[in-house]
């Protein structure tokens, strides 16, 4: 019976956390995949260099830029079709766009 209740030897190495980051990922991707798909291939280069996708929830995309400046760029940009160019593509998925600016490494 002591095999039982006795204490195990926690495990130290870091095979854990590196499986659970990767979990994390694969969620990521596969909530987000076509998301992002759209994104690279509609958003200007300099665009996609300076924000990231930080979240969908309940049809409002949340991308996050790296500063004022192109938090003004990205919204210009979605002012002038990106927003309607997203929402076409990603039907039913994205209804509206919103900017929130920062610490997004890019």
């Amino acid at each position: 019976m002591r095999v039982y209740r006795g204490r195990t030897d926690r495990d130290l190495s870091v095979a854990g956390q590196l499986a659970g980051i990767e979990r994390g990922f694969r969620e990521r991707n596969r909530a987000l995949g076509d998301v992002i798909d759209a994104w690279n291939d509609l958003a200007p280069g300099p665009l996609r260099n300076a924000s990231t996708i930080a979240g969908l929830a309940q049809g409002t995309l949340t991308i996050e830029a790296t500063g004022s400046s192109a938090g003004y760029e990205l919204s210009r940009a979605l002012r002038g079709g990106l927003e309607q160019a997203m929402t076409t593509r990603l039907t039913g998925r994205v209804r509206r766009i919103r900017v929130r600016v920062g610490g997004a490494g890019g």
